[in-house]
C-alpha cells in the first residue's frame, strides 16, 4: 500500500504526457504502471483507495477462503472488469524503445526476471506474480514455474536498467530519505524455511535481500551525486504501512505523491525532457 506514493506522481505524469523509454515495475509498482501506461488518469488511486475496505480485496476472510491475505481472483480478475484497463492505449504506449517490464522472482532459482507481458491475460498474470508476498501470499505459476514478488529479488531495478542501455533514471521509492531495510526476524526465517523447504534459493534470496537492498540505496545515491538519477523519496510523516486499510491515510500517501511531482516538474524537464 506504501505504492500509493508512486501512485501520485504517475497521475502527475499522466495528465502533462510524460513519457520516456522504458518503465520497471515491481510488486506494487508494477500495478500502478499498469495504469500509467494505459494512460487512465486516477484509476491507480480508485482500485486501491475505493476498494481497500471491501472483504473480498484483502484480510481474514480471504485466509479463510484462499489462504492469501490479498484477494488476487478479486484485485486482478473482478477490479479490471468493473474499472476497466485500456488495454488498447497499453499496447499503444510501448514501442521497440518503450516497454513494459514486470519484475518477477522464480522460486526455483531465487532470481529476478524481467518480463514484456504481449496480452492483458499474460499482463494481470505476471502482475498477480509481481505482487505475491511470501508467506502472506501464494505463488503464481506460470509456464509449470512457481513465481512471487518480484521485490524478494530486486527491489529497485537500476542494474537492470544500466544493462538495457539506459544512462539516466527516474526511480520513485516508497520509503523516506536514510531509510535502511534490516534483516527478517527469526520468526520470520523460521516461517520461511518451513513454507519453502523446496525452494532453498528463494529462501536464501529473502534472507539476504536485506543488503541487496541496502547496497541498491547506496548506489542510487552515488549516481544522484553524479547526475545519473532523479529520485523521488516519500515524506516520513506520510509513509504508511505496508497492509494499511486506511483510506484517509493512502489518499494523503497519494496526494503527496501528486503534489512532489508537480513541485519538481522543472527539475525534472531539466534532468530528461519527455517527449511531446
Amino acid at each position: 500500500m506504501r505504492g500509493m506514493y508512486a501512485a501520485g506522481i504517475l497521475d502527475c505524469f499522466i495528465q502533462r504526457n510524460m513519457y520516456w523509454n522504458n518503465t520497471y515495475g515491481v510488486s506494487a509498482g508494477s500495478c500502478h504502471a499498469l495504469s500509467y501506461i494505459s494512460r487512465q488518469f486516477d484509476r491507480a488511486r480508485r482500485v486501491n483507495v475505493n476498494y481497500v475496505k471491501k472483504a473480498r480485496y484483502s484480510g481474514p476472510l480471504c485466509l479463510l477462503r484462499h489462504g492469501t491475505y490479498f484477494g488476487f481472483d478479486y484485485i486482478f480478475r473482478t477490479i479490471p472488469a468493473t474499472d476497466c484497463v485500456d488495454w488498447y492505449t497499453f499496447f499503444q504506449n510501448q514501442s521497440e524503445n518503450r516497454k513494459f517490464y514486470v519484475v518477477s522472482t522464480k522460486a526455483t532459482t531465487g532470481e529476478a526476471h524481467y518480463i514484456c507481458p504481449d496480452s492483458p491475460e499474460a499482463a494481470l498474470l505476471w502482475l498477480e506474480a509481481s505482487s505475491s508476498l511470501p508467506i502472506i501470499g501464494k505463488p503464481v505459476t506460470i509456464d509449470g514455474f512457481d513465481w512471487f514478488d518480484g521485490g524478494i529479488s530486486d527491489s529497485i531495478p537500476i542494474r537492470q536498467a544500466e544493462k538495457d542501455g539506459h544512462t539516466k533514471h527516474i526511480i520513485i521509492l516508497t520509503q523516506p530519505a536514510g531509510y535502511r531495510k534490516k534483516p527478517v526476524s527469526s520468526s520470520t526465517e523460521k516461517a520461511l524455511r518451513f513454507m519453502y523447504k523446496n525452494y532453498p534459493a528463494l529462501i536464501e534470496t529473502n534472507l539476504q535481500r536485506w543488503k541487496k537492498y541496502n547496497e541498491t540505496l547506496d548506489y542510487i545515491q552515488q549516481l544522484e551525486q553524479e547526475g545519473k538519477a532523479f529520485v523521488f523519496r516519500p515524506a516520513p510523516e506520510v509513509v504508511i504501512g505496508r497492509l494499511s486499510k486506511n483510506q484517509k491515510t493512502l489518499q494523503q500517501l497519494y496526494q503527496a505523491g501528486y503534489v512532489d511531482a508537480c513541485e519538481k516538474l522543472q527539475a525534472l524537464a531539466d534532468f530528461a525532457p519527455w517527449e511531446k
